[in-house]
C-alpha cells in the first residue's frame, strides 16, 4: 500500500463529510494567551494539503525522516529467569502480529502511515481491532486522525481523557471506545479541549505558506516570461493601436515567447528593431534564497540537517557524515522509540496477561551502520589506550617510572582526566628499610 496514494484518494473525495470543529482550538488556545501571539489553528486537513501534498520541500523532509525511521527494526523479547530472551517463533501471535499488523500491510508500510500521520498531525490513532472469539488484539490498523474527533469535549474536566472517538470518512459514522486506540500525540501547549496533538507544520505554517507562494512564483516565472527579451519596431510612425489589435498582439506574443522552451532566449522580428528587457531574472528576485531559507526552517522543525538535502552551504564530507548520523540520534530513533514505548505501554501489557509472561521491545540500532562506525572508533582508542597503560602501569610497580610522571603523560597525551588516571596508574611500591638491631 503507497501511503501517498492512500493520502491523496482521502482528499480527492467529494462526497466527504465534513467534521464539525468541535474543539475551537484557536478560542481555547487565546483564553490561555497564546491568541495574543498570533497563534491561530490551521486545520489538519488544511495542513496535509498545503504541506506534504503540495510543497516538495516538505514532502522530501517527512519522506526522508519517516523512511530512515521506519527501517530501524526492533525487537519482541520474553524474560526467562533473570535474561531477557529474544522472540523469533512465528507461532507467537504477539511477534506475527508486530511483523505483520494487518492482511494489507508489512510492518514497514504499517510504520511509514503511523509516522507519517503523527508529523503531519501531531497524532497517531492504532486501532487494535480483536477478532470474534479472541481476547486479544489480532490486527493493528491506522486511523487518520484528520477524520477522528472525540465524542464530547464539553462539561469535561481538565484531567478528564475523551471516553470515546468519533471517526467520520466519506459518509460513514463509527465511534471507537478509548480503550480499542493506542494514541500517540505531541503535546500541544494550547491544551485544546479535543486533547489532540499539535502538528509540527502548526509553528512552521507562515514558513509553509511562504515557500508555496515562491513555488508558484517560479512558475509563472517561467509560464509568462519565457524569454528575457524582445526584438520590436522602432519606428515613429503610425498610429496607435486599438484595444483589439492590443489584445491581439499580447496573445501572439505570450505564444511566442512564453514557455519553459523560450527560457533565456531573445525573440526577433524581420523589422526595424530596438531591444526591450522583459522581467526580472531569479536572482534579482532572491527567490532561490528564499526558497532554501524555507527549507531549512522545515529542516530545523523536523530535527535534521539541511545538508542531506543538498544545502549548499558547509557541504563537505565530514558535514555530510555528521548529518547521516544526527539523521539517526536527533530524529528518526526517537521518533520510533516513541511509538515503541507506546507499545510497551498500552499493547504488550494485554499479551502479558493472556500468556502470563514479561514481553518487552526494544529497538535494534546495532544494525546502524553510521553509528557502528563511531563504536568501532571508540573501541579502537580504547585498544590503544590498553597499549600504552599497561607498560606505563608495570615501570610504575617495578619502580622505574614514579606514578605522578606516569599520570601526566596520560593527561597530556592520552587526554585522560586526573581522576581516570588515578584510577588507571597504580600506587607505587613502598620501600621498607630493615635495620638488624644489634
Amino acid at each position: 500500500m503507497v501511503i501517498i496514494d492512500k493520502i491523496k484518494s482521502i482528499f480527492t473525495l467529494k462526497n466527504h463529510n465534513q467534521l464539525s470543529n468541535l474543539s475551537n482550538r484557536s478560542a481555547f488556545s487565546k483564553w490561555f494567551g497564546f491568541g495574543g501571539f498570533g497563534y491561530n489553528h490551521i486545520e489538519e486537513k488544511k495542513l496535509i494539503s498545503e504541506g506534504y501534498l503540495s510543497n516538495e520541500d516538505v514532502f522530501s523532509v517527512i519522506d526522508k525522516l519517516v523512511q530512515t525511521s521506519a527501517s530501524i527494526p526492533f525487537c519482541l523479547y520474553e524474560k526467562k529467569a533473570d535474561e531477557w530472551i529474544k522472540v523469533e517463533d512465528d507461532n507467537n501471535s504477539l511477534y506475527s502480529l508486530l511483523n505483520k499488523p494487518n492482511q494489507d500491510q508489512t510492518n514497514k508500510e504499517y510504520r511509514i502511515e503511523q509516522y507519517t500521520n503523527y508529523l503531519l498531525t501531531g497524532d497517531s490513532f492504532e486501532l487494535k481491532d480483536t477478532a470474534l472469539g479472541f481476547t486479544v488484539p489480532t490486527s493493528l490498523y491506522i486511523l487518520p486522525s484528520q477524520f477522528l474527533e472525540p465524542s464530547t469535549v464539553t462539561n469535561q474536566r481538565f484531567f478528564d481523557q475523551p471516553k470515546s472517538y468519533i471517526f467520520s470518512y466519506a459518509g460513514y459514522r463509527t465511534e471507537y471506545e478509548a480503550e480499542q486506540l493506542i494514541h500517540s500525540k505531541k503535546l500541544d501547549p494550547s491544551y485544546p479541549q479535543d486533547r489532540k496533538g499539535l502538528s509540527m507544520l502548526q509553528p512552521s505554517y507562515l514558513a509553509l505558506d511562504t515557500s508555496n507562494q515562491v513555488h508558484k512564483a517560479e512558475a509563472h516565472m517561467i509560464e509568462n516570461r519565457g524569454a528575457t527579451g524582445m526584438i520590436s519596431s522602432d519606428s515613429k510612425e503610425g498610429y496607435p493601436m486599438t484595444a483589439e489589435e492590443r489584445d491581439e498582439l499580447d496573445a501572439q506574443l505570450k505564444n511566442r515567447i512564453g514557455g519553459a522552451n523560450n527560457y533565456n532566449k531573445t525573440v526577433t522580428t524581420s523589422q526595424n528593431v530596438k531591444f526591450t528587457q522583459l522581467g526580472s531574472n531569479l536572482k534579482d528576485l532572491m527567490l532561490d534564497q528564499i526558497d532554501l531559507n524555507k527549507l531549512r526552517k522545515f529542516c530545523n522543525i523536523y530535527g535534521m540537517s539541511s545538508q542531506l538535502f543538498n544545502d549548499p552551504a558547509n557541504k563537505t564530507f565530514n558535514n555530510l557524515a555528521e548529518a547521516k548520523k544526527s539523521l539517526y540520534t536527533e530524529a528518526a530513533i526517537p521518533l520510533a522509540q516513541t511509538f515503541v514505548d507506546n507499545w510497551n505501554e498500552n499493547l504488550i501489557p494485554i499479551f502479558n496477561e493472556r500468556d502470563n509472561k514479561q514481553y518487552y521491545i526494544k529497538l535494534d540500532t546495532e544494525k546502524i551502520e553510521v553509528l557502528q562506525k563511531d563504536k568501532k572508533m571508540e573501541a579502537e582508542k580504547s585498544k590503544i589506550m590498553i597499549e600504552a597503560i599497561l607498560p606505563l602501569a608495570e615501570k610504575v610497580s617495578i619502580g622505574t617510572l614514579d606514578r605522578n610522571s606516569a599520570i601526566q603523560i596520560l593527561i597530556y597525551t592520552y587526554k585522560v582526566t586526573e581522576e581516570e588516571a588515578e584510577l588507571l596508574i597504580p600506587s607505587a611500591p613502598v620501600t621498607e628499610n630493615i635495620q638488624d638491631n644489634e
